[in-house]
């Protein structure tokens, strides 16, 4: 059963694509994992009196009472982050609470075994990094920086005998507590440690604008620099969830496009496409989609509008399509038209059923004799 599991994080839905409350389950139920690792080891110390010689029992029965209230607390934490997950509030203050109660849980356990040990260093490290590849920077510094100024703090106490160091052992005359140990592993610690949060800091930021770009890439058709078919497919998966607003899909393509690339070439049936794009993004408005669909075929995803305001910016699109500018290599005038077909939705329209309304009505535009503008009403009326 766990195989599956490990399947799924390994090659299903990539962990960095989650939503932030996804992201704070993540964090919480490793929180909770990790207080769990040490409620063993603590009742395995309760439990074993040949080791208590070398602890502090009574703090250890103390931190085993806090573990379990922490461990609780966090797995409680991850309800809400599930059930009101579209409240705005609990997006803007859940992750603030979800990551400083991780961290501040944690922070009393690396006093008790020792701020300068190698778990706690190995801990802090981990966590901040971790922290920053997944949240937003502001998040994760709210709280480290907090826990940074009690570690050294812890640290600082420690050294000038105000708290013992590592108080959950019971290590006489160790070299934990030589002043002159302390110093040395601060010296040599903070160095590297700024170093290399400074360096991850640099590398996360390069890493994260390559994602971007790529993401940006992956979505943009490189010849026109509109919306690609992928990325169009996302936006009309979106609208089967509506909140009850009106939209239209209209479906273009020019015509005779395979004649313009035969008889003057290719590059000028790229320019073509590339001044079509260019009327297409000045004439939409800035809530509406457009998109290359396919070959010399469009599509725009008009967000509020009517079928009178459909009709509107499709007719607009056709007269300026109708007189661009376009001249062959020999000065030859090269005429550009387009037929569109539009489809509106209704109360229990799927966009994929509206996307084929749309192709309908625009092989009506292209029956009729092609640079028109048709659209669809019913099934069993002809698109007008």
């Amino acid at each position: 059963c766990a195989l599956p599991i490990w399947k799924y994080m390994l090659e299903g839905e990539v962990i960095m694509n989650w939503n932030i409350l996804k992201k704070c389950v993540l964090m919480l139920f490793l929180g909770a994992a990790v207080h769990l690792t040490w409620i063993i080891w603590k009742s395995f110390v309760l439990l074993t009196p040949s080791v208590w010689q070398w602890v502090n029992v009574p703090l250890v029965q103390l931190q085993l009472s806090l573990n379990s209230i922490f461990f609780i607390l966090l797995l409680l934490m991850i309800w809400p982050c599930y059930a009101w997950q579209h409240k705005r509030w609990v997006k803007l203050t859940l992750p603030y609470l979800s990551v400083g109660l991780f961290v501040i849980s944690l922070c009393r356990d690396g006093y008790l075994i020792g701020v300068l040990s190698p778990a706690t260093m190995i801990s802090y490290v981990s966590l901040v990094a971790v922290g920053l590849v997944l949240l937003p920077r502001v998040i994760v510094y709210s709280a480290f920086i907090p826990a940074t100024l009690y570690l050294i703090g812890s640290a600082y106490l420690s050294y000038t005998g105000s708290l013992s160091y590592g108080p959950l052992f019971q290590i006489s005359d160790h070299y934990y507590s030589n002043h002159f140990w302390l110093l040395s592993m601060l010296f040599f610690i903070a160095p590297i440690l700024c170093t290399c949060l400074i360096l991850f800091e640099v590398l996360l930021s390069q890493w994260r604008h390559r994602e971007h770009l790529i993401q940006q890439l992956s979505q943009m058709d490189p010849l026109t620099n509109l919306f690609n078919r992928r990325s169009i497919n996302q936006c009309l998966d979106q609208l089967n969830h509506p909140v009850h607003e009106n939209y239209a899909l209209v479906l273009l393509d020019l015509d005779h496009f395979k004649h313009i690339n035969d008889q003057y070439g290719h590059h000028k049936g790229d320019e073509a496409l590339v001044k079509v794009s260019a009327i297409l993004s000045q004439l939409l408005r800035g809530t509406d989609v457009v998109g290359r669909f396919g070959g010399e075929e469009f599509i725009l995803i008009l967000h509020h509008s009517s079928l009178e305001q459909a009709q509107q910016i499709a007719e607009r699109c056709r007269s300026a399509i109708e007189q661009i500018e376009l001249f062959s290599d020999e000065g030859q005038r090269i005429q550009i038209t387009a037929s569109f077909g539009i489809a509106i939705a209704a109360a229990e329209s799927r966009p994929q059923q509206l996307l084929s309304q749309a192709d309908k009505a625009l092989y009506q535009a292209k029956a009729s004799g092609r640079n028109a503008v048709k659209i669809y009403f019913a099934a069993s009326e002809p698109a007008v």
